[in-house]
């Protein structure tokens, strides 16, 4: 190599020099304006890999609040484990007699009472439960896949009426009750899973502006899906107290909803309004005082179980 031709590539080398200073820096500055998100983003996918990436730790997913008169729709949703386990407790088979609703009713728990319609106590007892503070909803008479052998009583929807017929008997037996706040079913497991039937009950729970509750005695049953499409206040039986009428068996049968409203966040358990039932329960009664649970009336728990959520 020629000594001019060394002396012209010597030249050259802080031209070089300073053209990749320059580009440095002009990468450097790019990259430190951009948001720092994005250069977290840009250090992950370089320097770990997909495998060595590790996902930030998810939030818990919000639980459903009731809504009260005095909650605003901005208080709606609240993170989950925020509030105590709920329970609500439904009696059914109010109206035959007094002496058991009414001893349940002296608990001081806020129970909730599912009236008959058309029996001798109907009237009285729906009254007076609920000039003692205790919520009252129309435990209302359906055909069972067992009918005629099980008969649901007086003033019963059958899967065979028209439903103009369904409508206006729902419509007498609110008026036998008019205390009522929602609606139950009483037996009901072949109306409960017909839609149509269903369909014309729930329409007069809507007109009403009650709330209803499935006590899902068929595992086919269509109310509680129905009410909620229809935009029914709804919600379902989690656990059947008393389906044996020993005190020991339904001490067992609340503990199992207590711990189903721990797990769940809510819960709704049915009795019956029977002298057996009302001393499992006021044997239980410390136990649903617990700090640690709070009972409810039905009504509050309406609006709180969300498919998908609850």
């Amino acid at each position: 190599m020629s000594r001019a031709g060394g002396s012209r590539q010597s030249g050259l080398w802080p031209i070089v020099a300073l053209a990749l200073l320059v580009t440095l820096c002009i990468g450097l500055l790019e990259y430190l304006d951009r948001p720092q998100a994005d250069r977290a983003r840009t250090v992950s996918a370089h320097g770990r890999g997909h495998e060595g990436s590790r996902k930030e730790p998810a939030l818990p997913s919000p639980r459903p609040r009731p809504r009260s008169p005095e909650t605003s729709p901005e208080d709606d949703w609240v993170p989950a484990g925020e509030e105590t386990p709920r329970v609500a407790i439904v009696i059914d088979d109010v109206g035959f007699e007094e002496g058991p609703a009414l001893d349940m009713a002296s608990l001081g728990l806020p129970l909730t009472f599912a009236v008959l319609p058309f029996q001798s106590h109907t009237r009285s007892l729906a009254s007076r439960l609920r000039a003692s503070g205790r919520e009252v909803i129309l435990h209302l008479p359906m055909e069972p896949l067992a009918f005629p052998a099980r008969n649901p009583g007086q003033g019963a929807i059958s899967e065979k009426m028209r439903p103009a017929e369904i409508t206006a008997t729902v419509r007498r037996a609110l008026d036998e009750v008019p205390e009522a706040v929602g609606v139950n079913n009483h037996m009901g497991s072949r109306v409960t899973a017909d839609p149509v039937a269903m369909r014309a009950v729930l329409e007069v729970v809507r007109e009403r502006g009650l709330y209803f509750l499935d006590s899902r005695t068929t595992s086919e049953t269509v109310a509680y899906d129905m009410a909620r499409d229809m935009g029914i206040p709804a919600l379902e039986r989690s656990v059947f107290l008393d389906d044996r009428r020993e005190e020991s068996y339904i001490e067992g049968q609340v503990r199992e909803l207590l711990r189903r409203a721990r797990e769940q966040g809510a819960a709704v358990g049915i009795g019956h309004a029977d002298r057996v039932t009302a001393a499992a329960l006021r044997g239980c009664a410390d136990l649903l005082r617990s700090a640690e649970i709070k009972v409810v009336p039905a009504s509050t728990l309406a609006g709180l179980d969300r498919r998908g959520s609850h």
